[in-house]
């Protein structure tokens, strides 16, 4: 590949993110046009202290997944590559920073592979154990929004926004059922725990139990996510879980894909689009507004003084030898 190609390549997904966010903003100039924001903070503190102590108990959930993410990871690597015994505080600890910092930092791959790398290093983790973690916990993300995805294309296309009232409900099927194929394809594949062969390459497959654990493990991370959406909007009676997460599913695709960090902007505005077919525009920015800090800046927050403290205490204990 030559220098021009890989330069565009690395500029391509955040002028296609801000592409796709400038579409968005127009389409959603008449749905803002009449909101104040005195309006959003009312609908902020209109939401019940029993709705917010549901969606701090499914936090609590959610960020019991994030610290479980890199564990099909770990037994996939141990299988292949000898390494020391890891405690369960520092799986937990290097799953839950490289999760929820590689949200707010954008290039979730390659920030959160850092923050891997950085700590199994400390560890004394080879770097093929470390890639092998990588690998399947970078992996089990997709694989989770792809299993997701899915069903809700399947189950309830017509709940997609954008395309749900725009597109033919057999396509959108159709497309549900590639992505079922594939996860499916997966699973068999990884049953043989072999070395399968793509282009030349050797990929080593994890197993069935693995794969099923990444999938449960991915789902249940996508289906709290988006509960504690659903807790934080008001009730209506159009609004179910299932249209909720049918469009999360989408906020959240476009917003992994735009290039931008944490899909700032894509993210609220397909959510926004989607929610105000149900809720005035201004409870849902506020539900949207307290969703980004209950789920993205206070998780990321905590990550960052959980890393900074690891690493003073490391500096601190290199000083004392």
């Amino acid at each position: 590949m030559t220098p021009a190609a890989r330069r565009l390549l690395r500029i391509l997904p955040p002028v296609l993110g801000l592409l796709v966010l400038a579409g968005i903003s127009a389409g959603l100039h008449g749905a803002l046009k009449h909101v104040r924001v005195a309006d959003v903070f009312d609908a902020v503190r209109a939401i019940s202290h029993r709705e917010l102590l549901h969606a701090l108990l499914l936090l609590c959930a959610s960020l019991c997944v994030m610290m479980a993410y890199d564990v099909p990871g770990i037994l996939f690597a141990r299988r292949l590559v000898s390494f020391p015994s890891l405690k369960l505080q520092r799986v937990a600890l290097a799953s839950f920073c490289a999760y929820a910092l590689s949200h707010v930092l954008g290039a979730p791959a390659i920030s959160a592979a850092a923050i891997r790398v950085r700590l199994y290093a400390q560890w004394m983790v080879p770097p093929a154990g470390i890639a092998r973690i990588i690998a399947l916990s970078g992996s089990t993300f997709f694989i989770g929004l792809g299993a997701m995805l899915s069903m809700i294309l399947l189950l309830c296309p017509r709940d997609m926004p954008l395309f749900g009232h725009a597109v033919p409900p057999w396509s959108l099927r159709a497309l549900g059922a590639v992505l079922a194929t594939f996860l499916l394809l997966y699973v068999v594949a990884a049953q043989k725990r072999g070395v399968l062969t793509i282009l030349g390459r050797s990929i080593n497959l994890p197993g069935y139990r693995l794969a099923f654990l990444q999938v449960g493990l991915a789902c249940a991370d996508t289906a709290i996510a988006c509960a504690i959406l659903f807790a934080v909007l008001p009730p209506s009676p159009d609004l179910t879980y299932l249209r909720t997460l049918g469009i999360y599913l989408a906020a959240f695709t476009g917003g992994l894909f735009s290039g931008l960090p944490g899909g700032v902007g894509v993210f609220d505005s397909v959510l926004l689009l989607g929610l105000t077919f149900y809720l005035p525009p201004a409870t849902v920015l506020g539900a949207i507004l307290l969703f980004r800090l209950l789920y993205f800046l206070a998780p990321a927050a905590v990550a960052a003084l959980c890393y900074a403290g690891h690493e003073v205490w490391i500096s601190f204990n290199k000083a004392r030898k």
